[in-house]
């Protein structure tokens, strides 16, 4: 208000409306002292007709969508009501005086503001001498006389009302078109380009402040409107500018050099384009100031040809690639390394000349590299050259953009051939067996700790056999030490010819081996594999003319039922050769430790974990999902329970051991089948539609078949997916595994929600958050438990949150058990929450009473 009042104040001042004009307005306008008597008994007269009058008045006024639209609440029109009732009280008060005349300007500045148009009051006007006449006919009829001078005093008054309004409105547009006008003045004046308007004499009318400091001119090198010559001696910038006046068309990049002085040439370049004021053509020259730019261009043509020569001189191999792999273009020294000529080898493959052991991997570094998530790589790997021999090379490789922005790849290529054989006869040396070639014990334990790592990202099993060569030392002893060092070899090339090429055989020292069966399904594969060996063991064999029948011990441990490193599966596996051993030789026995209570208890578990699904144990409750602002219901989630007779188990008491097994997959999809019916039973019944999630572990989310089986359950539950969410842990991120991109892909696109649980207690990272398809975070609950007592707590849930926001993901907290936490969540904008202190978890039935509960409160209020 008290800016409204200084804008009436300022208005004022602006248009002169001093008492002496005021008084002057009344004159011309004849509103005498008599007319202003008449007028206030004619606001007496009208008094018990004022309120209908201003009914009258408001009814048509908001009878036009136009003036309905400036008052469109109740308040406001109620206001509108009131202020009516106000202004033909004061209309006819009799009273002009400065008072009256500020809160005429008052009302229509007020109109400027909110955009009423003049023509609106011209109507308002008429509509109130319309019914104030009627009002009068009706009082005065009967004095005709009095009847005409109490309209001609209202008339006077209601012109003079108009008038104050309509010059406050007037001269408010004007001054803001004059606003306006400043500014735009203003931001031309600071564009970073220079502007010269021109006229259709090609004179110049004005410049902007770029421009004059471009030039140098000074501010009154403007008067008299001198020629475009006289500013930028440029004869074909002229005839450009007379082209354009003459036809109209834009033209761009027009060059113009000018004297720079100890600068020497500077390089402008205009755009130039047509217009017109006031009926008359006008020419607008943008131009900005290029030298920078052709001097840059110049020093980088001169790089480009220092790197061409250095490009084509170079000692080592170079290559542009595109992102695709293709050989855009290589050195000598390149040609020379793989034996192509310069046309054949950009007919190729970055990826297609590489080893096809080594391509895999240099794929994906590119493609690593292309994403930007690494800035280069160095590595060793094998070309193909044309002549189809493999060669050893260092290769390192960086990514850079052409002048096109295009992604490409600079390849910098060494050839190590020579080293690298050097290196292997070494390596070989160092990890080999001197009479068998076998791998000895120090390549054993890394064959070994390979295929326990691929065990494990696989899900599948690392058999260890431990042979022991029966009666050796009879043969050494009696038919010398040559017969058994050639038995042993004999031996070794047995062993080796009885397996896959992706297992081992090693020899551990004397008459020991050692075998690592790599990638098993089970003990009955390590089994078939044993009986192959002794088979191939008993096979006749002639040593210094002696035939014998080589047999041999063998022990088995299986990875990781009987251990979980290389030492503990070669100690398991000794132990039961001996076993087998003991029984007379020409036997395999499996590892089989004495079993202690725990033990007995895993098997028992295990037992009774098979039985659970058959026998309906299992049971799903669900936990609300609730709005932290407002605490209303947002969806559920569905906790898996194991109703044993000695009491409940929570997930945590079986779920490892259901992992371990293989057993998480059919519970797993029993519980989304359950899921997806008690969803599709609650939409039946008429209740709100809210998403369900369920936890998924690593191990069914890496089932490839994970998407088909979520639509087959749905497609016979009869349940929309979008109705469903999916958990998983932070570590299945982190693991990044094959398919795993793939398999959220369709999960997303069947309208499945995807959600991180427990973020924060493992390693994912930002690239996988912002690279997989997920829609919200749920925050571990040892950061939400001591939240309100522990400040570092607090600040790892708060920048959760802010991530979460910044990437648009929905932030859940789990564990929410009180009032503070909650105060706390929500100061921090948390969308979610869960826990016991909203509810704790329930049977469907009973969530299903606490929907219908909401909804009837929710109806009822």
């Amino acid at each position: 208000m008290k800016d409204l009042r200084e804008a009436v104040l300022q208005v004022a001042r602006e248009i002169g409306l001093t008492d002496e004009e005021i008084a002057r307005r009344k004159d011309f306008l004849e509103l005498t002292a008599h007319d202003c008597e008449i007028l206030r008994d004619v606001q007496a007269r009208i008094a018990r007709d004022s309120e209908s009058f201003a009914d009258t008045f408001y009814e048509h006024v908001l009878s036009f969508s136009s003036m309905r639209a400036l008052v469109p609440t109740e308040d406001a029109q109620l206001r509108l009501q009131h202020a009516m009732g106000a202004y033909f009280a004061s209309l006819c008060g009799g009273d002009y005086g400065p008072g009256y005349v500020a809160e005429r300007l008052r009302v229509g500045l007020a109109h400027q503001r909110i955009g009423l148009e003049p023509k609106w009051y011209i109507g308002a006007y008429r509509k109130y001498l319309g019914e104030l006449v009627q009002i009068l006919g009706r009082q005065l009829g009967e004095d005709p006389q009095y009847l005409l001078a109490a309209c001609n005093a209202v008339l006077k008054v209601v012109c003079f009302d108009m008038g104050l309004a309509l010059d406050t409105y007037f001269h408010a547009s004007q001054r803001s078109i004059l606003e306006k006008r400043a500014y735009l003045e203003q931001v031309i004046d600071g564009m970073p380009a220079g502007l010269v308007v021109l006229g259709p004499d090609l004179r110049v009318l004005s410049i902007n402040r770029t421009m004059a400091d471009m030039l140098g001119v000074p501010d009154d090198a403007l008067e008299g409107q001198p020629p475009l010559a006289s500013l930028l001696g440029c004869a074909d910038l002229e005839q450009r500018a007379l082209a354009v006046l003459e036809h109209g068309t834009p033209l761009d990049h027009v060059l113009c050099t000018i004297d720079g002085g100890a600068d020497g040439v500077r390089y402008l370049e205009f755009n130039i384009r047509r217009t017109e004021e006031g009926g008359a053509a006008l020419l607008l020259l943008i131009g900005q100031d290029i030298t920078f730019r052709r001097r840059a261009r110049l020093r980088l043509q001169e790089s480009e040809e220092y790197f061409r020569l250095t490009f084509t001189q170079a000692a080592v191999g170079m290559a542009h690639i595109a992102r695709d792999g293709r050989l855009m273009r290589v050195n000598r020294k390149l040609r020379d390394i793989l034996g192509y000529g310069e046309a054949e080898l950009l007919q190729q493959n970055w990826i297609a000349i590489t080893h096809p052991e080594d391509a895999g991997e240099d794929a994906a570094l590119m493609t690593r590299l292309a994403e930007g998530r690494i800035g280069e790589y160095t590595r060793e790997k094998r070309f193909v050259r044309r002549d189809g021999r493999a060669l050893w090379v260092a290769s390192s490789m960086s990514v850079m953009r052409d002048a096109a922005g295009t992604q490409r790849f600079i390849a910098v290529v060494e050839d190590i051939s020579r080293r690298k054989q050097a290196e292997e006869a070494l390596l070989r040396m160092a990890n080999h067996d001197a009479l068998t070639g076998l791998p000895n014990r120090v390549l054993l334990q890394d064959r070994l700790a390979q295929a326990i790592a691929h065990a494990q990202r696989s899900q599948r099993q690392v058999g260890v056999v431990f042979v022991d060569l029966d009666r050796f030392k009879l043969i050494n002893d009696s038919l010398g030490h040559d017969a058994g060092d050639q038995l042993i070899v004999e031996i070794a090339q047995r062993l080796s010819g009885s397996l896959r090429e992706s297992d081992t055989v090693a020899r551990q020292g004397g008459d020991e081996f050692v075998v690592v069966l790599a990638d098993l399904g089970g003990e009955d594969d390590a089994a078939k594999v044993a009986t192959k060996l002794l088979g191939s063991l008993f096979q006749p064999l002639t040593l210094a003319g002696q035939e014998v029948f080589p047999t041999g011990s063998m022990g088995i441990a299986m990875y990781p039922r009987d251990g979980l490193d290389s030492q503990a599966l070669l100690k398991s596996a000794d132990s039961a050769m001996y076993r087998a051993k003991a029984l007379g030789g020409n036997h395999f026995r499996f590892y089989n430790p004495s079993l202690d209570a725990q033990s007995l208890e895993a098997l028992r578990m295990e037992g009774a974990l098979q039985r659970a699904l058959q026998r309906n144990e299992f049971e799903v409750l669900y936990q609300p999902l609730v709005a932290v602002d407002g605490g209303a219901i947002a969806g559920v989630e569905a906790l898996l329970r194991w109703k044993r007779d000695t009491g409940t188990l929570l997930p945590h008491d079986f779920l490892a051991l259901a992992e371990e097994t293989g057993l998480i997959v059919p519970i797993g999809e029993w519980v989304l089948a359950t899921v997806l019916a008690q969803q599709a039973a609650w939409r039946a019944a008429g209740l709100p539609r809210l998403r369900v999630s369920v936890n998924l572990s690593a191990r069914q989310f890496h089932d490839q078949d994970l998407a088909a089986q979520v639509a087959r359950l749905a497609r016979e539950a009869g349940c929309e997916l979008p109705c469903l969410g999916l958990e998983v842990a932070e570590s299945v991120l982190a693991q990044d595994a094959p398919g795993t991109l793939d398999t959220m892909r369709k999960l997303a696109a069947m309208g499945v929600l995807l959600s991180i649980d427990d973020f924060g207690s493992g390693y994912s990272s930002l690239a996988n958050l912002r690279r997989f398809p997920i829609h919200s975070l749920k925050v571990d609950r040892s950061f939400v438990s001591d939240i309100t007592s522990d400040r570092d707590d607090a600040q790892i849930v708060k920048a959760v949150i802010a991530l979460a926001h910044s990437l648009k993901l929905l932030v859940v907290a789990e564990g929410v058990e009180n009032e503070a936490q909650v105060a706390v969540l929500r100061e921090q904008g948390c969308d979610l929450m869960q826990g016991y202190y909203h509810s704790a978890p329930m049977t469907a039935s009973q969530f299903e009473a606490l929907l219908r509960r909401g909804a009837h409160e929710a109806a009822a209020a």
